[in-house]
């Protein structure tokens, strides 16, 4: 950190704090003296490196995102959108789910690229779909927006479109949550949910989790199976990536062994 960058610093931290109603509240989530606090604001001191990494971190940012410049700062960090008329405990609930998508925006950037993802057919029992995934950040929400074909791999597919899901992702702790939206409103709406467990390193190409959801069926049964992501490309979705997508048989060459090893839990009714 450069000395002469440090006159940014009370800048960028009132932007950071205008999400909070007082300085008050804004002292206690931090764990800082309100009075403090109030000094840093002011520019009549600057935190110890310790504090100033707490700060950062708080955000989901770097110590030295803090002493940029206000463009460039503002490349790094905007506050989270807000909702209004809602009761005290709702906008709570809302607004740190919404804090939390921006705070751990840089954590799940490694994550980002375009995905295999396969999960047990429900329909054909034995069998595996491969969907293609994409996860992306759009200013400070993650997103997740998946592609999938329900008929054989390789069979003409101009008769039956392809689902489309858009989604958000979060991570909280040591793990990935994803919640997906389907033809909210109409009769063959779904929303599902999944949990993936983020491997040691970022940089080993697959995620593994659970996923949980309902059938589009009349009597909508509930089911849970495992889904692996397994990394395809840093981005963006290619022709071919669509193409290998479908239904595919247990003993089909295209689905890895390794996929396959790892996929050990059949869908399970609930």
């Amino acid at each position: 950190m450069r000395r002469h960058d440090h006159h940014h610093f009370p800048r960028n931290l009132r932007t950071l704090l205008g999400q909070y109603p007082t300085v008050s509240q804004a002292a206690d989530e931090l764990g800082i003296n309100r009075q403090q606090l109030n000094k840093y604001l002011n520019g009549q001191g600057m935190p110890s490196l310790v504090t100033l990494q707490s700060i950062a971190r708080h955000f989901g940012l770097g110590p030295d995102d803090l002493l940029l410049p206000a463009e460039r700062f503002a490349q790094r960090w905007r506050l989270p959108p807000r909702l209004v008329g809602l009761s005290a405990g709702t906008t709570r609930v809302f607004n740190q789910l919404v804090d939390n998508m921006a705070k751990t925006r840089l954590a799940l950037a490694p994550y980002c690229g375009v995905y295999h993802a396969y999960l047990a057919s429900r329909a054909s029992p034995g069998k595996t779909i491969r969907a293609c995934s994409v996860i992306g950040q759009d200013g400070d929400v993650t997103t997740i927006k998946t592609i999938y074909f329900l008929t054989n791999a390789g069979e003409q597919r101009k008769a039956r479109a392809p689902n489309k899901i858009n989604g958000i992702v979060q991570m909280l702790g040591e793990r990935i949550y994803m919640f997906d939206v389907q033809n909210v409103g109409k009769p063959h709406a779904r929303i599902q949910s999944v949990i993936l467990y983020p491997p040691p390193l970022p940089s080993v190409p697959v995620l593994s989790g659970i996923l949980l959801t309902a059938n589009n069926a009349q009597m909508r049964p509930v089911y849970s199976t495992q889904i692996i992501f397994q990394r395809a490309s840093n981005g963006p979705l290619r022709k071919s990536d669509l193409a290998s997508c479908g239904v595919y048989g247990s003993d089909a060459p295209e689905i890895p062994d390794s996929i396959l090893r790892m996929m050990r839990f059949p869908v399970m009714p609930l």
